[in-house]
């Protein structure tokens, strides 16, 4: 491809499917991570640090409390439970940060980060939660209900009055462990998918793209995610089972991966140069178009500098 792309275009361009004059690519770390690279590339910001790599996303997500629920034993409690809605929301503050982000040139990923699984599970507790889906499953499915009702509420607040200053909706929940997903397939589609699936129509229904973060081995739940309406998976944990771009590959052109590149085994491990050796077989692999070059998990402490940029440089250097 010819024509340079900015960042927006490149990365709607990706997600779609189509022709890209390169691979897009995000940057995520940890915050003592930012603070470190910062200081040792002159950056001024975090805006300037995306930029220093190459990378064409920021994200403005808002998160908001989950009730204690740790005393909830039957619906009729779970009815008496004040959930979070749209005035625990500083919807002001989010709409001027997304026009913030939307003022930069970047593909811009926001909305209510929906946690339909994790956060209410350990609100719960883990045991009482796992067990009351198979011994109160009414009880987890209005849980589930009333979590997801919350977040659209807030979506809706939060896309009619900044859904221009938005590219993706980007929300999730860890439905994987490293060797497998953390409850069955079964129980996910039951109690999960058709809440997620309402959050990603109603994102769609304001024109974004939507991307759903989970971790773990996840590879059996992408016809779901896909059959859902999610655009792009995130992060391609590619140390967990399954996971790895060969397996993926299958679902080219019907779901784009978002990451890949691990945090675990590669950067804080290789040489650079085995990183960008990395880096050209994973977009060979999964790309270049339906697929975000990153991190598969936000860079932690332990990943030298000098890798970072090998991965940013080989995703420069491989163009249409």
């Amino acid at each position: 491809m010819s024509t340079t792309l900015d960042s927006r275009s490149r990365l709607l361009r990706a997600v779609s499917h189509q022709e890209v004059d390169r691979v897009p690519c995000y940057f995520a770390a940890e915050e003592e991570v930012w603070e470190r690279v910062m200081g040792e590339v002159g950056a001024r910001d975090r805006v300037e640090v995306i930029r220093h790599f190459g990378a064409d996303t920021i994200q403005v997500s808002q998160y908001r409390p989950v009730p204690d629920l740790a005393g909830v034993e039957t619906l009729e409690d779970l009815e008496r439970v004040p959930w979070p809605g749209v005035e625990d929301v500083d919807v002001e503050g989010y709409v001027r940060r997304a026009q913030e982000a939307r003022a930069t040139g970047l593909a811009v990923l926001g909305g209510a980060w929906a946690t339909i699984f994790t956060a209410a599970r350990r609100a719960m507790g883990e045991e009482k939660y796992l067990m009351a889906m198979l011994d109160q499953p009414d009880l987890i499915a209005r849980l589930v209900e009333r979590e997801a009702d919350s977040y659209l509420a807030i979506n809706e607040t939060l896309f009619s009055r900044g859904a221009d200053c938005l590219d993706v909706y980007y929300f999730g929940s860890d439905f994987g462990t490293q060797q497998s997903l953390f409850v069955s397939r079964a129980l996910i589609q039951r109690f999960y998918l058709p809440h997620l699936k309402r959050l990603a129509e109603h994102a769609k229904g304001y024109g974004l793209k939507v991307m759903y973060h989970t971790c773990g081995a996840v590879r059996e739940l992408i016809p779901d995610l896909i059959a859902c309406g999610v655009d792009v998976l995130d992060p391609v944990q590619v140390a967990a089972d399954g996971m790895q771009p060969e397996q993926l590959a299958q679902y080219r052109g019907q779901i784009a991966f978002h990451g890949g590149i691990s945090t675990q085994t590669l950067l804080p491990c290789a040489t650079p140069d085995e990183v960008r050796a990395e880096v050209r077989r994973t977009i060979e692999t999964l790309g270049p178009t339906g697929y975000i070059c990153g991190p598969d998990q936000w860079m932690m402490a332990d990943i030298p500098t000098a890798n970072m940029v090998a991965m940013y440089e080989a995703v420069g250097a491989i163009t249409r």
